[in-house]
């Protein structure tokens, strides 16, 4: 009997750290897919040399995605033209939805193309 209790307390155990553990990854997941989408729009931006029209179409791909751009204009001058760029998103917490609460986490990225 004191065996089929202690296998019983590691199998709660064991189940209880993968649900931890997997909602861990799917938050990370999360994070990484932000910051490589936030990357690819810095990157387009700087490539375009702070062009309006790809500034705008990156905030509607943000905003398709659940992020919310922001861009300011930071030109010292013609030649060298820089933006700031700021990304807004919320991040959930799968363990919580699972007991029926919705939290989330508002996450905000924030850099430069130059």
């Amino acid at each position: 009997m004191k065996l089929a209790i202690e296998m019983f307390s590691i199998v709660i155990v064991v189940t209880i750290a993968c649900i931890v553990f997997s909602s861990y990854i799917s938050t990370e997941n999360q994070n990484v897919k932000a910051r490589d989408f936030y990357n690819v729009a810095v990157n387009r931006i700087e490539d375009s040399n702070c062009n309006a029209q790809v500034i705008k179409q990156c905030k509607e791909e943000a905003g398709e995605k659940g992020y919310m751009l922001v861009t300011e204009d930071n030109s010292l001058s013609e030649n060298e033209p820089s933006c700031y760029v700021s990304m807004e998103y919320n991040i959930t917490f799968p363990i919580y939805q699972m007991f029926g609460e919705n939290k989330s986490k508002k996450v905000v990225i924030e850099g430069y193309a130059r």
